[in-house]
């Protein structure tokens, strides 16, 4: 329990001194790396089952849970779309992509957000399509 303790006490310690962001990644073939450019998706809510989300074709990650997912090797320059379709009734949708071109610069490219309360759309299955653009 105590190395855990210091453990926990060094990560603080780090990330005031300025550590790494958990939204960043290493260096890569594609030439990204934890400066810049890096996109992520930002799944505000857990989805129910039935719920997936596409970008340009390829399925994201397990999306369960609220959180962050890197696709930066999903996307490209230019026109990206941002496909979140369900097979059943959802109360709510809530994803942001954004996009840093440099370190802890990001600014959200696109949004999704819907709540069955005001868009019957969201009431049966369905699907909802946001084309979004990466800069360069």
């Amino acid at each position: 329990m105590r190395t855990f303790q210091v453990l926990t006490a060094a990560a603080a310690i780090a990330a005031l001194a300025g550590g790494t962001s958990i939204a960043q990644q290493a260096t890569s073939d594609t030439g990204t790396d934890a400066n810049g450019p890096i996109t992520i998706l930002k799944n505000m809510q857990p989805e129910p089952d039935g719920v997936q989300v596409r970008i340009n074709g390829a399925q994201v990650d397990d999306l369960r849970s609220a959180g962050y997912d890197d696709i930066t090797t999903t996307v490209h320059r230019g026109s990206n779309t941002l496909t979140v379709t369900w097979s059943g009734p959802i109360t709510k949708l809530d994803f942001k992509v954004a996009f840093a071109p440099t370190r802890n610069n990001f600014k959200n490219v696109a949004v999704v957000q819907a709540n069955a309360s005001n868009d019957a759309s969201l009431r049966k299955a369905g699907a909802r399509a946001v084309t979004f653009t990466i800069p360069g």
